[in-house]
């Protein structure tokens, strides 16, 4: 399987192309992604960051479920780039106090927490660039805030790739919750999160639908829905 995500999410893409990899409710209608399209977007994700410097910087990403947050997450650890997932339920102040903390240049928000955008720019010196988690262009009067959209269309025909990771390097940076004083970072590398996705073996045939319902910052929502989810080509709901 190897022992990077990258390496899980390109073998299930190869076998489950055509599958659906994720569907969602929006207002009354059902939309849905398959494996190769979700692939599509990591890699213009990926593209994008790398045409924009971020090589071996720290990402935050701030928001509830969905599919642009998962291309997002998967677009950032399967580069040379380190995810930084927050609890969007936090209050503005802790997820300003955590952007900081972390050390993150860029910043993954979604559509619903606009409302933090002004303190978040004003509070947070070291964010270069802030992607709004949505397909239209961004109406805000701010050259640092564009959309997901946009930074897709940054690698346009770039062929340039980013390179793949090593198994010991940092993927992600998971904030404890914090129950005995101040939250703290804990630092997963390519192999612990490779491996905790698939060292289980639920006897889950492929094309099996799951519902993932956790909030999709958690560790265990990250691990075993959404990325043992790809490695066995299930279809996340």
């Amino acid at each position: 399987m190897g022992m990077l995500i990258r390496d899980i999410l390109e073998n299930s893409v190869e076998n489950f192309a055509e599958i659906k990899a994720v569907k969602w409710l929006q207002k009354k209608e059902i939309l849905e992604r398959s494996y190769k399209e979700l692939m599509e977007n990591v890699v213009a994700i990926r593209k994008g960051l790398l045409s924009e410097g971020f090589q071996g910087k720290h990402l935050a990403l701030i928001g509830v479920s969905s599919v642009e947050w998962i291309e997002s997450y998967l677009g950032v650890i399967t580069g040379n780039t380190v995810a930084v997932p927050l609890d969007a339920g936090l209050p503005g102040e802790d997820l300003i106090d955590l952007i900081n903390r972390s050390d993150s240049e860029g910043l993954f928000l979604s559509p619903k927490l606009l409302p933090l955008l002004d303190a978040v720019l004003a509070q947070c010196p070291k964010l270069r660039k802030i992607w709004l988690l949505q397909e239209q262009e961004a109406e805000i009067d701010n050259e640092k805030v564009v959309s997901l959209a946009e930074l897709k269309k940054v690698s346009g025909n770039n062929a340039v790739d980013a390179d793949k990771p090593s198994p010991e390097d940092v993927a992600t940076i998971i904030f404890t919750s914090g129950t005995t004083g101040k939250s703290k970072g804990v630092m997963l590398t390519h192999r612990n999160m490779a491996e905790n996705a698939t060292c289980l073996d639920m006897r889950i045939p492929s094309r099996t639908v799951i519902l993932s319902v956790l909030p999709i910052h958690h560790a265990y929502c990250l691990s075993m829905d959404i990325l043992k989810g790809i490695s066995l080509g299930s279809i996340i709901c």
